[in-house]
């Protein structure tokens, strides 16, 4: 199966985020000439890449960043270049699904992508950069880029990509995105254009609220996954319905507001989902049903890399849209098979102990990553590092929306707990009120001496952090294993 997607460049809408018809053909004209400011951006930011690489020093954004700076026609000049384009956004799962679409897609031809996870317009021009010829031609012409859900609205004012996914939307950084409506209203902002192809999580009440009354729209959708017997306290965003404002009755919940849901006032419902997908307890084998309208019914299984539920959403959206461009299903596995995981997503580095290294940057994703580790710790430390840079969020008010409570409960056998960071100390009062011993809370004096703490013999010692503190724990760690 292939879905016709039309020219990405060519300007079909009345008006887009305030351009005309006539507008955009102009702007499209201006894309298409590499002027003399964008020429000196592209060589500032080779020269700048070429630096970086030799000096093995990191900074993926550094690039486009200064290339922004000079020209902001660059990056457009670059996206109007590209025969297909695939943009993934959303609050949580971007960068483990931008992997995952990849390497499905990927096997016979070379898909551009910001694999790194840098997704404002910076990282993104950072990542297409380096396959822009000296003529300014573009030596590999798909790309699929993970996007911020902010700058989303500032790409697509002046770019139409072929698709658009949207994994979820939850509440995320107070200080950055303002409540979750202002992330809602950012993508209602983005995928107003019915030519671009919208694949949306229907499980998610606020994400599937996208796709009402719009054309060309796909949902993907969990149709069976174990049960959970805990009572949890878990964040829910969209609690309510968005047409009558009435509360959300759910006859099944996967995670916070993920399951199958319907309005008992106006009796909106979760809309039908064309791929679903069947998950077993503790089986890495999962079941996708596709049910496209005007053609049969077929059903596959695959192989999923990766554990966790909210993993699970991942695949299924990556396999969803890599049907949707054509890929036939039996090649999945092979493609699955050269994924890998993105750095900090339960990353594992070998070593005396074995240290597992995780992203966590709000509430619902802190919440899935310890369900993950529920009854897995047994004499192993859990240590926390915690910043507050811009990069992370100034407001850390989400820590106490975790569901640390549950964790505690299923976890008894942490050996020890350990915080760092410059909100450590906010952690460490998140877990005493979780009903830790604060006797067995430590406070470190920075991110680096989560790395001299020690398992009991056979154990692992997991850390949990945020974004500022992943990469430099995960380079030291890098270096500690080579």
């Amino acid at each position: 199966m292939a879905l016709r997607i039309r020219d990405c460049r060519n300007p079909l809408v009345a008006d887009i985020g305030g351009f005309t018809v006539h507008d955009l053909a102009i702007i499209r004209e201006v894309s298409l000439t590499l002027d003399v400011r964008s020429w000196i951006a592209f060589v500032v930011a080779s020269v700048t890449a070429f630096v970086l690489r030799v000096t093995k020093r990191a900074g993926t954004s550094l690039p486009g960043y200064l290339a922004t700076r000079i020209s902001p026609n660059l990056l457009f000049y670059v996206l109007a270049k590209l025969d297909r384009c695939v943009i993934v956004t959303g609050t949580n799962g971007k960068t483990t699904t931008n992997a995952l679409l990849k390497s499905l897609v990927a096997q016979d031809e070379a898909w551009i992508s910001n694999a790194m996870g840098a997704n404002l317009l910076q990282g993104i021009l950072s990542a297409l950069l380096p396959e822009l010829t000296w003529r300014g031609q573009l030596r590999v012409k798909r790309a699929i880029l993970e996007v911020d859900e902010a700058t989303l609205p500032r790409l697509t004012q002046r770019f139409q990509p072929d698709m658009i996914i949207v994994t979820n939307v939850m509440r995320d950084q107070l200080d950055r995105y303002g409540e979750v409506d202002a992330t809602l209203g950012y993508l209602y902002e983005s995928t107003r254009d019915e030519t671009v192809l919208l694949v949306l999580n229907a499980d998610d009440p606020l994400a599937a609220s996208l796709g009402k009354g719009r054309l060309n729209t796909f949902y993907f959708g969990l149709s069976d996954w174990p049960e959970d017997d805990l009572l949890r306290q878990e964040v829910r965003d969209g609690a309510f319905c968005l047409q009558c404002g009435g509360e959300l009755l759910y006859t099944r919940t996967v995670f916070g507001q993920m399951g199958h849901y319907h309005c008992p006032i106006c009796l909106a419902q979760r809309p039908f989902p064309q791929f679903s997908m069947r998950v077993r307890e503790r089986q890495e084998e999962v079941e996708i049903h596709e049910e496209i309208r005007l053609q049969s019914p077929i059903a596959y299984r695959v192989t999923s890399p990766l554990l966790g539920i909210y993993n699970a959403y991942n695949l299924l959206a990556a396999c969803s849209a890599a049907r949707l461009l054509g890929v036939n299903p039996l090649r999945f596995e092979a493609g699955l098979a050269q994924f890998t995981a993105p750095i900090g997503r339960m990353q594992t580095f070998p070593g005396n102990p074995p240290r597992i290294l995780a992203l966590i940057k709000n509430p619902t994703g802190a919440t899935m990553v310890l369900r993950s580790l529920e009854g897995t710790l047994n004499g192993d430390p859990l240590c926390f590092v915690i910043n507050d840079a811009d990069a992370d969020g100034r407001d850390v008010s989400w820590l106490w929306d975790i569901d640390m409570e549950s964790f505690v409960l299923r976890s008894p056998h942490v050996s020890g707990w350990y915080c760092a960071g410059t909100r450590g100390a906010d952690m460490a009062l998140r877990l005493k009120y979780a009903g830790i011993n604060p006797a067995q809370i430590q406070l470190l004096e920075n991110a680096a001496d989560t790395l001299k703490v020690n398992a009991d013999e056979g154990g692992s010692v997991y850390i949990l952090c945020t974004y500022t503190a992943l990469h430099p724990l995960a380079n030291r760690l890098e270096a500690m294993h080579t």
